[in-house]
């Protein structure tokens, strides 16, 4: 009986190892670049875009501090009273390590004014590594008491992993991925000790269900996905093994050919300049065009027609109303597009419960068509992502537009000009003119700080 129960352990633990072996063999190449990685091998261009993303981000967490149904956030962290470890951007608290890079997530998806990946995104990858990569980079960075070096070379890791990962049929957590990364990173962890954090992550990141926009859970789960991945990299910090991680090996022939060393994501992410979903970006910008051009107001209108890849569709799904949630409005086409027409700007504003209370929007909204084009789908994702908007008027006039490349791609970017600005809009008034000048005066010089905890603990 004994030799049974000691062949049985035997058995067992060759069947472990030959598990943990397997693990290690897929993602390989990735742990090593997560843990390989140097500042030195980054050019100026991209720790200059680190540092622009971080700003980015930043702006919309402070947005994410002012948002009504948001206010929970705080509320829930004083009550848990966990250790005053991190600072949460634009409260004036702090609480324990992982509760911050939650707390700091969740603000940034708050507004969905986060930076995107458009081609990470139509390949089953992260649309959005910035929401999750800059709090809990900054978040770890402050209570290990990294260099701005280390953040700016852990960032560019993120975006990196969030992007580089994809799939189809099942596209993996790679938001959970990303945070892993950043944290396994951070903490110096090996190769092997990355792999498991990573898979740890992946298993424990919120699963895909039914959801509804008109609930929190939108942002909620955003803070989870940061959590998830820091707490997975201090278990496997701890001895802790995980499972594969998860990629469809379908695309590629693994992350080399997907230019692992060579090319940075972060240098192929787009940056919002309005707080609604990048679908409906060429849209906007379209409209605002037209209307400057032509002048024509509410009352001029007789219809829109919208041409929407149809890989977009779902920014017309559902029809809203004057007591519709914000997050439904924002991504709503129709609504969104009476919102230019009518206002000629959209901010946050446009989607406070007053603004959406307008019986006037709606019934302007009911005139907006949106249509499904698959000709427009031929270049998208790699090309661009192209809208096409017709206006027509009471008079008979009819104005046209097409919008390929919406203000804020790699390739029609932001500058940086126009990207202060949008921080210090977005930002105020949590934030005033003097701070916001302060914040990207010091970003700047992010990579001279051998300690980052001064720069964050004052955000």
């Amino acid at each position: 009986m004994v030799n049974l129960i000691y062949k049985y352990r035997q058995l067992s633990l060759i069947k472990m190892v030959k598990e943990a072996d397997s693990v290690l063999k897929v993602g390989k190449e990735l742990a090593d670049y997560i843990v390989g990685l140097k500042y030195t091998d980054l050019s100026p261009n991209v720790t200059h875009q680190a540092k622009r993303v971080i700003l980015d981000s930043l702006g919309t967490m402070y947005m994410g501090t002012r948002k009504p149904e948001a206010a929970g956030i705080t509320a829930f962290l004083k009550e848990i009273n966990a250790p005053s470890e991190c600072t949460v951007v634009g409260t004036g608290m702090k609480t324990s390590l992982p509760w911050a890079a939650w707390a700091n997530a969740c603000y940034a998806q708050v507004h969905d004014c986060n930076d995107g990946h458009r081609r990470g995104a139509a390949l089953g990858g992260s649309p959005h590594p910035g929401r999750v990569a800059i709090p809990a980079a900054l978040t770890v960075a402050e209570k290990l008491k990294l260099s701005g070096k280390d953040v700016i070379t852990a960032v560019v890791v993120g975006y990196d992993v969030a992007a580089k990962l994809f799939g189809m049929k099942a596209p993996p957590p790679t938001s959970a991925y990303c945070s892993a990364a950043i944290t396994a990173r951070m903490l110096g962890l090996s190769a092997e000790q990355t792999i498991f954090a990573l898979g740890i992550a992946g298993f424990h990141s919120p699963k895909n269900v039914p959801s509804q926009l008109s609930l929190d859970t939108n942002f909620l789960t955003n803070g989870y996905q940061a959590k998830v991945g820091v707490e997975a990299a201090l278990l496997a910090k701890n001895g802790f093994n995980g499972p594969k991680l998860a990629d469809d090996s379908r695309l590629s022939k693994r992350f080399k050919t997907r230019g692992l060393w060579e090319t940075f994501e972060v240098m192929d992410v787009y940056i919002k300049p309005w707080p609604t979903c990048r679908m409906t970006h060429g849209a906007i910008e379209a409209l605002l065009n037209l209307r400057e051009a032509h002048g024509f107001k509410s009352e001029d209108i007789d219809e829109v027609e919208i041409k929407q890849l149809t890989y977009g569709m779902y920014i017309a799904d559902e029809k809203v109303g004057t007591d519709s949630y914000y997050k439904n409005c924002q991504f709503n086409l129709p609504y969104i597009s009476a919102c230019v027409i009518t206002d000629g700007m959209v901010t946050e504003a446009q989607f406070t419960k007053e603004r959406i209370a307008d019986q006037k929007l709606h019934d302007l909204a009911a005139k907006v068509k949106v249509v499904p084009d698959e000709v427009l789908d031929s270049i998208y994702p790699e090309e661009c992502r192209p809208t096409i908007v017709q206006v027509k008027l009471t008079d008979g006039k009819t104005y046209k537009k097409r919008v390929d490349l919406p203000w804020g791609e790699p390739r029609n970017p932001i500058n940086d000009e126009d990207l202060f600005k949008k921080f210090a809009k977005w930002s105020s008034p949590t934030v005033d003119a003097v701070k916001a000048e302060r914040v990207w005066s010091e970003l700047k010089k992010l990579d001279q700080l051998d300690d980052i905890t001064g720069f964050v603990s004052n955000l």
